[in-house]
């Protein structure tokens, strides 16, 4: 809107030059059933052709601007870290009848994802961060 306060932001360094977007943050105070909730930070990222991407974050209040930016780009790698997960790594295809046993399945798969992680690293194979 107009009242909104735009800034250009580098985000990152992309494989065709940097990725730039118009980001604007503000802190907000959430509504739920009409009270008054906890504050929280409201990032608004303007995309090309005007479209807006809306993201809230319950981040501390003195949490920097530069941090809550590069915490945009994080969204893709994480989706695509748990879809690999899943994928390769069986992390949705647990019968668990308990708590603990649930936690178990979770901590092998990471330990799965981390021991490939470093195979990874290891043959210089390109990562997707």
């Amino acid at each position: 809107s107009e009242r909104t306060a735009w800034q250009r932001a580098v985000l990152a360094e992309g494989s065709k030059g940097p990725l730039v977007a118009e980001v604007s943050i503000q802190r907000v105070r959430e509504s739920r059933e009409g009270q008054p909730g906890q504050e929280l930070w409201l990032i608004i990222r303007r995309l090309e052709g005007g479209k807006l991407k809306y993201y809230l974050s319950n981040a501390p209040q003195d949490m920097e601007a530069e941090e809550l930016k590069r915490a945009l780009l994080m969204r893709w790698p994480i989706e695509q870290c748990f879809e690999d997960g899943k994928r390769y790594l069986g992390m949705d295809h647990y019968e668990n009848r308990s708590w603990n046993g649930w936690h178990r399945h979770m901590l092998y798969v990471f330990l799965a994802m981390l021991f490939l992680l470093r195979l990874r690293l290891k043959f210089k194979k390109k990562l997707q961060l």
